[in-house]
This record gives C-alpha cells, structure tokens and sequence, in this order.
C-alpha cells in the first residue's frame, strides 16, 4: 500500500522574518534583498529537486509518477509566483518613476 504525503502549503515554503522595531540598529532584521534572493534560490532547488526526479523517473531508478508530477508542480508554481512577485514589484518602480516631484 502507497503512503500519501500531504502538500505543505505556500507559508511553509517562504522564507521566515523577523520583524523588529525601527530603533533596533538592524539586529535581526531582513533585508528586501535577502528575501528575494533567498526566494530566488528556494525557487531554483525546486527546479533542481523536479530535474532530478525526472531524470530518476526516465532512468528507470523510481517509478513513482506520481513524485515526479508533484515536484514538478511545485517546481511550476513557484516559478510562477516569483513571475508575479516580480511583475508586480516592475509594476511599483514604474509607478514610483511616474510620480511628480
């Protein structure tokens, strides 16, 4: 009998901050660009951990379609919400550039 694993959802995959108040001189906090590129770098093992499986997958190592199809899922919809993430940031500088001083 084949075991299912539950889907972790999207908080599990973020990146955890900390929040401190502003006269903290920046102990414990995170930086926008930390967060990216910690973001950046969780979207790519994704794709690293999809490549893999499916190479085991075409391989003959696993025959598990369905982790493969799983991985690759995830793999997707990360990719897709660091699209966004980055659209909608593209979106705010144009706005901002617009902007009248």
């Amino acid at each position: 009998m084949m075991a299912i694993n539950a889907v972790s959802s999207v908080h599990g995959m973020l990146p955890e901050i900390k929040l401190t108040d502003s006269g903290n001189s920046g102990q414990g906090t995170v930086s926008f660009r930390d967060m990216l590129l910690d973001a950046i770098y969780s979207v790519n093992q994704l794709q690293q951990e999809s490549d893999s499986i499916t190479e085991d997958f075409i391989a003959g190592r696993t025959d598990s379609i369905h982790d493969v199809m799983i991985a690759a899922t995830k793999a997707s919809l990360a990719l897709d919400f660091m699209i966004e993430v980055r659209n909608k940031v593209l979106n705010a500088y144009e706005e901002i550039m617009r902007m009248q001083v």
